[in-house]
């Protein structure tokens, strides 16, 4: 990953040379309580060396950032255990070996078809020079039109640190496709060297929402036969897969609508991968790994996690929908207590009205949910149309019982009422604001794109 050290946004940590130190160089963001390195240190070693001088390389970055008052981690490690350093498995990285996959491909009935398929839509794929696409190119404007019209059809605010979109940095040392429909760019691949390996890491992958089915797989398939004689190519790290710890497990669970992880690993075994290589967050041995995943989080976020979290719900259609209905099966579950425990009178309801309204607030779940995973003009609709049902007939309920005997009594049914009123505004809010982003009905690509989201994965 020593590409990615020479990308914007990174700084630089330099060792003293040996024998007092190692000579490393360390690419990092600096975070408001931690440096994030970019991977593992860089360092010039004979292979016998190598793995004690990067761990210790390693110790000493800690050090240093400790002596400017900052923790230390190392976002995308992929060396086995570094003495006095602890690990946490953020992911894995399939990896291919050219030459043998083209031989193979023979035998993926599924892959050669989605192949096909492109070939039957007009696409053709070709390797483009890097002065092609130097500034002010037309072809560098049909590509720079294609990433912001991926970025903008994302279900999340870009990120920043390893997955920044820049692939005309460096523009010499890539490997650049375009997949073209009619003359038109539809595909983009930009593939980069790994340090003094014969390899190559594939950085950057867009297409637009009108690609064929096949785009990723034939932009693939071009840069495999251009390096079939390379020791291997990676698609970079496929983050939360394998068999992370349970509250990763949690995170990959609960932010599917925003991005679909376990989707990106499917899509990505699709390919054959010849093997899985596992990728680490290291940090300072003894510590809670809570800290570095939050430092690492807020390097990807380019600061605030709070800040981030709002623009994705504020600013795309699937932000909203999913909010609102994350509380919903605890309050669901709780109406459920309350009609086992003879406790509906709380809300100032009968047994049956009580039912009634956990059946309603089930089917909000599921009507949210949906909408919240592809998020169509008539779902974001339906949702909305729900939930100014249920802020009415809440507001009426309370307008006929009060707020009853007891403070408690007064809180659940406050509750009770405003938790629907707040809801159906926001939908309505982002129902108005999205609907000249989100198309009526979804055409059988933009649908496969948003079930395999690695159709369309910008800095695997």
């Amino acid at each position: 990953m020593s590409f990615l050290a020479v990308e914007s946004g990174m700084r630089h940590w330099f060792d003293a040379p040996p024998p007092a130190g190692t000579g490393a160089c360390v690419a990092y963001v600096d975070t408001p309580g931690a440096w994030v390195a970019a991977c593992g240190p860089l360092v010039e070693a004979d292979d016998a060396a190598y793995p004690g001088e990067l761990s210790r390389a390693a110790l000493r970055f800690v050090d240093a950032a400790r002596a400017s008052g900052r923790r230390a981690c190392f976002f995308g490690s992929e060396a086995g255990e570094h003495r006095g350093l602890s690990r946490l498995l953020v992911g894995a990285q399939p990896v291919f070996h050219p030459g043998q996959w083209l031989r193979d491909l023979a035998g993926h009935r599924r892959l050669r078809e989605q192949l096909r398929r492109a070939r039957a839509k007009g696409l053709r794929v070709r390797a483009v020079p890097a002065d092609e696409l130097a500034e002010g190119c037309p072809l560098r404007e049909e590509i720079e039109q294609l990433a912001r019209g991926w970025l903008d059809s994302r279900h999340m605010e870009p990120m920043g640190f390893l997955v920044a979109l820049e692939p005309f940095r460096c523009a010499p040392l890539h490997r650049y496709f375009v997949a073209e429909v009619g003359g038109r760019a539809v595909g983009f691949l930009s593939a980069v060297p790994i340090g003094r390996r014969h390899a190559w890491l594939v950085e950057d992958v867009v297409r637009s929402a009108g690609a064929p089915n096949g785009t990723t797989e034939s932009l693939l398939v071009a840069l495999m036969r251009e390096v079939a004689d390379s020791e291997y190519v990676t698609l970079g790290l496929t983050p939360l897969a394998g068999p992370v710890a349970w509250p990763l497990r949690g995170v990959r669970w609960i932010s599917r609508p925003l991005f679909d992880f376990a989707g990106l690993r499917a899509f990505r075994e699709r390919l054959h991968p010849h093997a899985w290589q596992s990728v680490w967050l290291a940090y300072a041995e003894g510590g809670s790994p809570a800290r570095p995943v939050l430092d690492a989080l807020r390097a990807f976020a380019r600061g605030s996690l709070v800040g981030f979290a709002a623009r994705s719900l504020v600013r795309h259609p699937s932000g909203l929908p999913w909010a609102l209905a994350l509380p919903l099966p605890p309050w669901t579950a709780g109406l459920v207590w309350l009609l086992a425990s003879h406790r509906a009178a709380l809300l100032g309801f009968s047994p049956a009205e009580l039912a009634v309204w956990a059946a309603f607030d089930a089917m909000l779940l599921l009507v949210l949910v949906r909408a919240a995973m592809r998020p169509q003009r008539s779902r974001l609709l339906l949702a909305t149309s729900l939930a100014v049902v249920d802020s009415f007939l809440s507001l009426g309920h309370l307008a006929w019982v009060g707020l009853g005997p007891t403070a408690v009594h007064a809180a659940l049914r406050a509750l009770a009422t405003m938790a629907p009123a707040v809801g159906a505004l926001l939908l309505a809010w982002a129902t108005t604001r999205t609907a000249s982003m989100v198309p009526a009905a979804t055409s059988p690509i933009t649908e496969a794109r948003r079930t395999s989201p690695t159709e369309a994965v910008a800095r695997p």
